[in-house]
Protein backbone atom coordinates (compact mmCIF):
# COMPACT_ATOMS: atom_id res chain seq x y z
CA UNK A 1 0.00 0.00 0.00
CA UNK A 2 1.22 3.25 -1.03
CA UNK A 3 1.38 5.99 1.84
CA UNK A 4 1.56 9.37 0.06
CA UNK A 5 0.84 12.04 2.09
CA UNK A 6 1.23 10.36 5.62
CA UNK A 7 4.08 10.67 7.99
CA UNK A 8 5.38 8.44 10.73
CA UNK A 9 5.95 9.79 14.16
CA UNK A 10 10.01 9.36 14.08
CA UNK A 11 11.54 8.91 17.07
CA UNK A 12 15.70 9.48 17.48
CA UNK A 13 17.57 8.58 20.29
CA UNK A 14 20.58 10.01 21.58
CA UNK A 15 23.72 7.54 21.95
CA UNK A 16 26.59 8.04 23.96
CA UNK A 17 29.69 8.69 21.37
CA UNK A 18 30.43 10.04 18.56
CA UNK A 19 27.23 9.17 16.26
CA UNK A 20 25.93 10.82 12.76
CA UNK A 21 22.19 12.09 13.63
CA UNK A 22 20.01 12.01 10.08
CA UNK A 23 18.24 15.51 9.76
CA UNK A 24 14.85 15.64 7.72
CA UNK A 25 14.13 18.96 6.34
CA UNK A 26 10.19 19.61 5.92
CA UNK A 27 9.19 20.47 2.45
CA UNK A 28 8.76 23.96 1.64
CA UNK A 29 5.18 25.38 1.56
CA UNK A 30 3.34 28.70 1.24
CA UNK A 31 1.13 30.61 3.23
CA UNK A 32 -0.74 33.97 3.22
CA UNK A 33 -3.92 35.74 2.85
CA UNK A 34 -4.93 37.37 -0.14
CA UNK A 35 -8.33 39.51 0.50
CA UNK A 36 -10.78 37.43 2.41
CA UNK A 37 -9.03 34.08 1.45
CA UNK A 38 -6.08 32.18 3.26
CA UNK A 39 -4.26 30.51 0.65
CA UNK A 40 -2.25 27.15 1.87
CA UNK A 41 -0.15 25.51 -0.47
CA UNK A 42 2.05 22.24 0.21
CA UNK A 43 2.26 19.30 2.41
CA UNK A 44 0.17 19.16 5.59
CA UNK A 45 2.74 19.81 8.58
CA UNK A 46 3.06 20.89 12.06
CA UNK A 47 5.15 24.01 11.01
CA UNK A 48 2.66 24.71 8.25
CA UNK A 49 -0.77 24.51 9.80
CA UNK A 50 0.43 26.19 12.73
CA UNK A 51 1.86 29.82 10.42
CA UNK A 52 -1.21 29.17 8.60
CA UNK A 53 -3.04 29.72 12.15
CA UNK A 54 -0.90 32.86 13.23
CA UNK A 55 -1.51 34.59 9.80
CA UNK A 56 -5.50 34.20 10.07
CA UNK A 57 -5.08 35.36 13.68
CA UNK A 58 -3.06 38.02 12.51
CA UNK A 59 -5.15 39.22 9.60
CA UNK A 60 -6.96 42.64 9.90
CA UNK A 61 -9.77 41.40 7.53
CA UNK A 62 -12.38 38.57 8.23
CA UNK A 63 -11.03 35.42 6.44
CA UNK A 64 -13.97 33.51 4.63
CA UNK A 65 -12.02 31.10 2.45
CA UNK A 66 -9.04 28.94 2.56
CA UNK A 67 -7.63 27.69 -0.91
CA UNK A 68 -5.94 24.58 -0.55
CA UNK A 69 -3.36 22.99 -2.58
CA UNK A 70 -1.77 19.99 -0.78
CA UNK A 71 -0.47 16.25 -1.66
CA UNK A 72 -1.77 15.39 2.14
CA UNK A 73 0.78 15.05 5.42
CA UNK A 74 0.56 14.06 9.26
CA UNK A 75 -2.76 12.66 9.99
CA UNK A 76 -3.01 14.14 13.17
CA UNK A 77 -2.09 17.67 12.09
CA UNK A 78 -5.10 16.92 9.74
CA UNK A 79 -7.40 16.55 12.21
CA UNK A 80 -6.30 19.59 13.96
CA UNK A 81 -6.56 21.88 10.74
CA UNK A 82 -9.68 19.88 10.10
CA UNK A 83 -10.97 21.28 13.42
CA UNK A 84 -9.65 24.30 12.89
CA UNK A 85 -11.68 24.59 9.25
CA UNK A 86 -15.29 23.38 11.20
CA UNK A 87 -14.74 25.90 13.91
CA UNK A 88 -14.09 29.19 11.75
CA UNK A 89 -17.16 27.95 9.63
CA UNK A 90 -14.46 28.40 6.67
CA UNK A 91 -15.45 27.62 2.78
CA UNK A 92 -12.66 25.81 1.00
CA UNK A 93 -11.59 26.13 -2.74
CA UNK A 94 -9.31 23.59 -4.04
CA UNK A 95 -6.94 24.33 -6.44
CA UNK A 96 -5.48 21.53 -8.61
CA UNK A 97 -4.78 19.30 -5.52
CA UNK A 98 -6.44 17.81 -2.54
CA UNK A 99 -5.00 14.31 -1.84
CA UNK A 100 -4.80 11.78 1.14
CA UNK A 101 -5.05 14.01 4.42
CA UNK A 102 -6.44 16.71 2.81
CA UNK A 103 -9.21 14.85 0.78
CA UNK A 104 -9.53 12.91 4.70
CA UNK A 105 -9.85 15.94 7.32
CA UNK A 106 -9.75 19.48 5.36
CA UNK A 107 -12.69 18.88 2.51
CA UNK A 108 -15.61 17.28 5.27
CA UNK A 109 -14.61 19.90 7.41
CA UNK A 110 -15.60 22.85 5.36
CA UNK A 111 -18.84 24.57 5.14
CA UNK A 112 -18.80 24.90 1.33
CA UNK A 113 -16.60 23.17 -0.82
CA UNK A 114 -15.29 24.33 -4.62
CA UNK A 115 -13.00 22.52 -6.88
CA UNK A 116 -11.41 24.33 -9.47
CA UNK A 117 -11.07 23.24 -12.92
CA UNK A 118 -8.42 20.49 -13.64
CA UNK A 119 -8.07 19.49 -9.82
CA UNK A 120 -7.64 15.76 -8.38
CA UNK A 121 -8.81 14.56 -5.49
CA UNK A 122 -7.83 11.78 -3.69
CA UNK A 123 -8.56 9.24 -0.85
CA UNK A 124 -6.38 6.05 0.03
CA UNK A 125 -6.91 5.61 3.46
CA UNK A 126 -7.53 6.65 7.21
CA UNK A 127 -7.22 5.32 10.59
CA UNK A 128 -9.22 2.46 10.82
CA UNK A 129 -7.98 0.96 7.55
CA UNK A 130 -6.86 -3.19 8.48
CA UNK A 131 -4.17 -3.37 10.24
CA UNK A 132 -2.51 -5.73 7.52
CA UNK A 133 -2.63 -2.44 5.71
CA UNK A 134 0.11 -0.23 8.12
CA UNK A 135 2.01 -3.32 7.86
CA UNK A 136 2.53 -2.95 4.56
CA UNK A 137 4.45 0.93 5.59
CA UNK A 138 5.96 -0.02 8.78
CA UNK A 139 9.27 -1.73 9.50
CA UNK A 140 8.49 -4.91 11.36
CA UNK A 141 10.79 -3.37 14.09
CA UNK A 142 8.53 -0.49 14.33
CA UNK A 143 5.40 -1.47 14.47
CA UNK A 144 4.26 -2.14 18.49
CA UNK A 145 5.16 1.54 19.04
CA UNK A 146 3.65 2.52 15.94
CA UNK A 147 0.30 0.84 17.09
CA UNK A 148 0.48 2.32 20.11
CA UNK A 149 -0.02 5.47 18.64
CA UNK A 150 -2.30 4.30 16.00
CA UNK A 151 -4.39 3.45 18.68
CA UNK A 152 -4.59 6.96 20.05
CA UNK A 153 -4.84 8.42 16.41
CA UNK A 154 -8.01 6.29 15.81
CA UNK A 155 -9.76 7.31 18.59
CA UNK A 156 -8.99 11.31 17.94
CA UNK A 157 -10.08 10.32 13.96
CA UNK A 158 -13.38 9.00 15.32
CA UNK A 159 -14.32 12.00 17.31
CA UNK A 160 -13.24 14.29 14.49
CA UNK A 161 -15.99 12.78 12.37
CA UNK A 162 -18.38 13.08 14.79
CA UNK A 163 -18.05 16.40 15.80
CA UNK A 164 -18.31 17.57 12.23
CA UNK A 165 -20.86 14.97 11.11
CA UNK A 166 -19.66 13.02 8.12
CA UNK A 167 -19.09 9.24 7.85
CA UNK A 168 -15.55 8.34 8.81
CA UNK A 169 -15.81 5.71 6.19
CA UNK A 170 -14.99 8.28 3.95
CA UNK A 171 -11.62 7.49 4.11
CA UNK A 172 -11.71 3.95 3.24
CA UNK A 173 -14.54 2.51 1.52
CA UNK A 174 -11.96 2.74 -1.38
CA UNK A 175 -10.31 -0.33 0.45
CA UNK A 176 -13.08 -2.21 1.52
CA UNK A 177 -16.06 -2.05 -1.40
CA UNK A 178 -16.42 -4.98 -3.91
CA UNK A 179 -14.74 -4.49 -6.99
CA UNK A 180 -13.20 -1.17 -6.17
CA UNK A 181 -11.79 1.07 -8.82
CA UNK A 182 -8.41 1.04 -7.09
CA UNK A 183 -8.18 -2.36 -6.70
CA UNK A 184 -8.47 -2.93 -10.25
CA UNK A 185 -6.93 0.22 -11.73
CA UNK A 186 -3.61 0.19 -9.44
CA UNK A 187 -4.34 4.25 -8.77
CA UNK A 188 -3.07 5.97 -5.98
CA UNK A 189 -6.58 7.00 -4.52
CA UNK A 190 -10.09 7.35 -5.30
CA UNK A 191 -12.77 9.87 -5.71
CA UNK A 192 -16.71 9.65 -5.31
CA UNK A 193 -19.66 10.97 -6.82
CA UNK A 194 -21.39 13.94 -4.98
CA UNK A 195 -24.69 11.63 -4.60
CA UNK A 196 -22.11 9.51 -2.87
CA UNK A 197 -20.68 12.41 -1.01
CA UNK A 198 -23.93 13.63 0.02
CA UNK A 199 -24.94 10.63 1.58
CA UNK A 200 -21.68 10.21 3.87
CA UNK A 201 -22.44 14.27 5.10
CA UNK A 202 -20.47 15.86 3.05
CA UNK A 203 -22.14 18.42 1.24
CA UNK A 204 -22.42 21.85 -1.21
CA UNK A 205 -20.15 20.55 -3.31
CA UNK A 206 -19.60 22.55 -6.34
CA UNK A 207 -16.89 21.09 -8.83
CA UNK A 208 -16.12 23.46 -11.93
CA UNK A 209 -15.22 22.29 -15.56
CA UNK A 210 -16.10 19.30 -16.98
CA UNK A 211 -15.30 16.93 -14.05
CA UNK A 212 -12.26 15.81 -11.61
CA UNK A 213 -8.85 14.35 -13.47
CA UNK A 214 -8.04 10.82 -13.09
CA UNK A 215 -3.94 11.60 -12.67
CA UNK A 216 -2.07 15.01 -12.38
CA UNK A 217 1.49 15.76 -13.08
CA UNK A 218 2.51 17.89 -9.96
CA UNK A 219 5.42 19.50 -9.03
CA UNK A 220 5.47 20.21 -5.24
CA UNK A 221 7.48 23.24 -5.14
CA UNK A 222 5.17 25.75 -3.32
CA UNK A 223 6.92 28.26 -2.03
CA UNK A 224 10.65 27.37 -3.16
CA UNK A 225 12.62 29.74 -5.24
CA UNK A 226 14.56 27.56 -7.15
CA UNK A 227 12.46 25.21 -8.86
CA UNK A 228 15.17 23.66 -11.29
CA UNK A 229 15.57 20.62 -9.75
CA UNK A 230 12.18 19.72 -8.93
CA UNK A 231 10.45 16.99 -10.43
CA UNK A 232 6.79 16.24 -11.77
CA UNK A 233 5.19 13.35 -9.83
CA UNK A 234 2.34 11.76 -11.68
CA UNK A 235 -0.64 11.18 -8.76
CA UNK A 236 -3.67 8.75 -9.88
CA UNK A 237 -7.29 8.34 -8.85
CA UNK A 238 -10.43 7.01 -10.21
CA UNK A 239 -14.56 7.54 -9.39
CA UNK A 240 -15.73 4.62 -7.16
CA UNK A 241 -18.85 5.33 -8.27
CA UNK A 242 -22.27 4.03 -6.53
CA UNK A 243 -20.50 3.14 -3.11
CA UNK A 244 -24.18 2.45 -1.81
CA UNK A 245 -25.89 0.79 -4.18
CA UNK A 246 -27.33 -2.44 -2.81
Amino acid sequence: MKTRGFSIIAMVLALAGCQSIPVIYPTAHKVLVVGDTLVYDGMITGEAVLEAQRVFQDSNKPIKKLKITSTGGDMAVGIEFGYFIKEHNLDVEVSELCFSACANYILPAAKNVVINTNSLIGWHGGTKQADELWELSVPKKDRPAFMIYLNRLRVKETAFFGYIGVDQQITSYGQTVKSSCQTKQKTDGWYYSIEDLNKMGLNNITVKGTGLLNEIEYRDDSGQMDTTNIKSNKITSCLLDSVFQS
